[in-house]
């Protein structure tokens, strides 16, 4: 099935600030939908692309195009990388990396509303609902290259890096966190009372008490000291993600140890020595059934199986890539697990519990980022090369649609509820 009427127009052109860009919502626009319910709302997928600033938007349940909207806020393209929902669904963020900033669009009208300005170079947002410790619904954004105006590092030096956290309600910077072990900050993860930075510059995870707004400790990768650059960005954390179990997994790309560490005892448990140039180690968060997490070595192009119990590497599967930036899960598909390979152009579907390549799924060309559908009965996955937009059937692994000209180089997805990531 391929889609390629355009619906609608595009809602807005190029655009320079708030004030702009809420003087331009008023126009007419045949694409604006008006009283979309929260259903609607949670069947859509949301395709950002790195050289275009088009936001391209799906209705999974009838496979059909809904619209698209003109990101841009100034004559330039915007580098867009990743996008956010908000809890309802009614409003999208997304990472402006080269204008230091955030687009706000209103998901029921397709219209940008505002621009909130950021540190330099935010790439990766995450979303704390209900976040301590006055339970608002807060996003933070990593600024790789630091706080607003901060002066450009010595060269071979890693920047020191910042967090913007916005109130999602008020859409708000309500603070800008900096701290010397953010070696260019990669990500943020939650759990409980706390927050988790990898730092992809660096060999450490920094973590932030979400009470008192400080550095409580930082994990260092085993044989370090003292927070410290690794080789040159990337070679640290590029994630540290956190299981149903509260344990974190984050795999070190210069030296292929996986830090481990209980988020719940706050025990640091020894690293695991694994990997060849690991990119990160990918934990199910669409289901906890499953004792282990899948790891893409780019050195070897092999995938690492990691038992959590056993606290060990107990497979590596031949069905990865040189370059592979992404997992995913599926409970539509249980035991299985979808490799994104980029240069071979395909989803390697592995057995969970042997590495076993099942199926090579060709897709037709490059794969940046995925996401899983929150009912995880769909493979969500623009096509970065060709900029299509391509949905699998998890348990069928079959294709369902494909879009055409979603923008150029389609980056990635977001969906409610879904398994959603970028590299």
């Amino acid at each position: 099935m391929r889609v390629q009427e355009v619906f609608g127009q595009r809602t807005l052109g190029s655009v320079v600030g708030l004030i702009a860009c809420m003087a331009c919502g008023d126009s007419e626009d045949a694409s604006a939908i008006d009283g979309v319910s929260t259903e609607e709302l949670a069947d859509r997928a949301y395709v950002i692309s790195e050289h275009s600033n088009d936001l391209f938007v799906v209705d999974l349940s009838n496979m059909t195009e809904v619209g698209r909207v003109d990101t841009s806020i100034s004559a330039e393209v915007n580098s867009n990388h990743m996008s956010m929902l908000s809890k309802d669904g009614r409003k999208i963020y997304v990472t402006a990396t080269d204008q230091d900033a955030l687009v706000v669009v209103d998901t029921t009208t397709l219209r940008v509303t505002g621009r909130i300005d950021l540190g330099a170079h935010p790439t990766h947002a995450e979303a704390c609902f209900g976040c301590p410790p006055d339970g608002r619904d807060l996003l933070w954004v990593v600024n790789e290259g630091g706080e607003p105006g901060a002066d450009e590092p010595a060269e071979g030096q890693a920047p020191v890096g910042s967090v913007s956290v916005i109130d999602m309600q008020t859409d708000e910077v309500v603070r800008t966190f900096s701290h010397e072990s953010l070696m260019v900050p990669h990500f943020v993860r939650f759990r409980d009372r706390s927050a988790y930075i990898p730092s992809i510059g660096g060999n450490q995870i920094t973590v932030v008490d979400l009470d008192s707004f400080s550095v409580s400790k930082v994990l260092l990768l085993e044989g370090q000291n003292a927070p410290g650059e690794c080789s040159g960005d990337p070679c640290g954390f590029a994630d540290a993600q956190i299981d149903g179990n509260g344990l974190l997994f984050a795999a070190h790309i210069e030296t292929g140890q996986v830090l481990s560490y209980d988020t719940t005892t706050e025990e640091r448990r020894a690293d695991i020595p694994t990997g060849n140039r690991p990119w990160s180690v990918f934990v199910d968060t669409l289901s906890n059934s499953f004792d282990t997490h899948m790891m893409p070595n780019w050195g070897d192009s092999t995938v690492s199986v990691l038992d959590r119990v056993q606290r060990r590497e107990i497979a590596r599967s031949s069905g990865g890539d040189q370059v592979s930036y992404g997992v995913n899960y599926s409970p539509a598909a249980p035991g299985q697990a979808f490799v994104l390979n980029t240069v071979k152009e395909r989803v390697a579907v592995i057995d969970r519990r042997t590495g076993a390549l099942i199926e090579a799924m060709d897709v037709g060309g490059t794969t940046e980022t995925a996401s899983t559908s929150g009912d995880g009965r769909y493979l969500l996955l623009p096509i970065s090369s060709t900029n299509q937009f391509s949905v699998f059937d998890a348990a069928t692994r079959t294709e369902v649609a494909r879009f055409d000209d979603v923008g150029t180089y389609p980056w990635s997805v977001t969906t409610m509820g879904g398994q959603n990531y970028c590299h």
